[in-house]
This record gives structure tokens, C-alpha cells and sequence, in this order.
């Protein structure tokens, strides 16, 4: 008992003793990592093809999301973003990096990115890759898993086979082309028709419209619509 007591009585003299000037504060400069969110949902790199946009368009934003080790300030940062060594896509040509600002009172924003649609892309794709570099604001910030020192981006205006098809999208719109994608996208307006995104009733609907739309262009232009490799696209 009394031992109990004595380590008690120790506990609080050493809290007691704390003064204001004890406390432990971030001191180093602030650093800033590539994270999760935005067009980075799940890892640090991303394929963007313009050919499975709902929406046509000749230019696009990426929204690249980064996060602030340290302490947010009351002013605005500008910070320093490189391209890294061996990039196949050109700035100015196929991206363009914005004004690179930190906002004030904040510790994450999504740093915009624009990509071009050129028409290279038809026929390959193009990668680069972006690192933050240390100026005199920042230095490289936190890193594990969700946080990272660089991100890659590669684009397209190719249709490429999603990761989502498998045996169930086999069944329900036959066997996959990159021809019957790109129909399906533009008839439809949505680019996953995947079963875990898609409750039945919808699929059935989709395979509704999309045949029915099959049977009209065959009836408009007296044969079926075909794929890149000359193929009939049934659903």
C-alpha cells in the first residue's frame, strides 16, 4: 500500500513540475507528400485515357491530392513540383503544370494538373512522373503506404480492357473488344458496367438499350457495327 502511495505521489510531482516551456512543439520545416483522394483513390499512379470520358473533350484537369507535414500558415506557400527523368509525355505539349501554391489554413489540397489531348495518343500512350523538391518553405514530408514522394501518370486517348471485366461481364455482353467498349461507353454515358458496381435490374437495361442500338445502326447502314478486329459486336 504505502509503495502504491509513494509511486502516486511521484507520478503527480513530475506532472507538477511541467511548465508551459516543457512542451514539445514542431519545430522542423514543414513537408509536403503526394496522398490518396481525388483522381489517387487507392495507390500513386494513374491511367488516363480520353477515349473513356463520358464527356468528349480536348483537354482535362487532374486533381492530384497533397498533404502538409507540419503546421498550416496563415499565408499562402509556394512550393517546388519537378518533372522526373525519363517522362515519354512532354509538358506543354501533352501537360501542363499549374501556379504551385500551398493555400494558407490549410493541411491537404488537390494540385491541379492539365492534360492535352493529342493525337499521338491515339496511337500510344505517354507517362511522366512528378516529385516535390525542397525549397525554402518545404522539404519532402511524411512517407508510409498512403503517402508518397512521387506519383506517375500515364495517358491515353486508347481504350484498354478495365480490370473489372472478368468471367461475369464475359456473360452478360460477350466476350470483350475495345470496339464494343467504346459503343457501350458512348450508348450508355458511364464507363464501369462492372457486376459490383451494377445491381441486375441495371444490367438487363443496359443490355436492353445497347442491343437495341445494334439493331438500328445494322438497319441504318445494312451490316453490324464491327471492332478493331473486324468482329460483329453482339451483346
Amino acid at each position: 500500500m504505502m509503495k502504491k502511495i509513494f509511486l502516486f505521489t511521484l507520478l503527480v510531482s513530475i506532472l507538477y513540475s511541467c511548465s508551459k516551456e516543457d512542451y514539445i512543439t514542431y519545430t522542423e520545416k514543414n513537408g509536403l507528400s503526394f496522398t490518396r483522394g481525388g483522381n489517387f483513390p487507392n495507390s500513386d499512379s494513374i491511367t488516363y485515357s480520353f477515349a473513356t470520358q463520358v464527356v468528349k473533350k480536348e483537354a482535362d484537369t487532374l486533381w492530384v491530392p497533397i498533404a502538409l507535414t507540419g503546421v498550416a500558415a496563415q499565408v499562402d506557400r509556394p512550393f517546388r513540383i519537378s518533372i522526373k527523368p525519363g517522362a515519354s509525355a512532354q509538358e506543354g505539349v501533352h501537360f501542363k503544370l499549374m501556379e504551385s501554391v500551398f493555400p494558407a489554413d490549410s493541411v491537404f489540397f488537390y494540385y491541379p494538373i492539365v492534360l492535352f489531348r493529342t493525337t499521338d495518343l491515339l496511337e500510344t500512350s505517354r507517362t511522366f512522373s512528378l516529385t516535390i523538391e525542397e525549397n525554402d518553405n518545404f522539404s519532402l514530408g511524411a512517407l508510409s503506404t498512403s503517402y508518397y514522394p512521387s506519383i506517375r501518370i500515364r495517358v491515353s486517348d486508347q481504350v484498354m480492357k478495365p480490370t473489372w471485366w472478368g468471367i461475369a461481364e464475359d456473360h452478360y455482353y460477350g466476350n470483350y473488344s475495345n470496339g464494343k467498349y467504346r459503343f457501350m461507353i458512348e450508348v450508355c454515358g458511364i464507363v464501369d458496367f462492372s457486376q459490383g458496381t451494377l445491381n441486375y435490374p441495371q444490367i438487363l437495361n443496359y443490355q436492353g438499350l445497347l442491343r437495341a442500338k445494334l439493331q438500328q445502326y445494322e438497319i441504318d447502314h445494312g451490316e453490324p457495327l464491327r471492332d478493331e478486329n473486324d468482329n460483329a459486336i453482339t451483346i
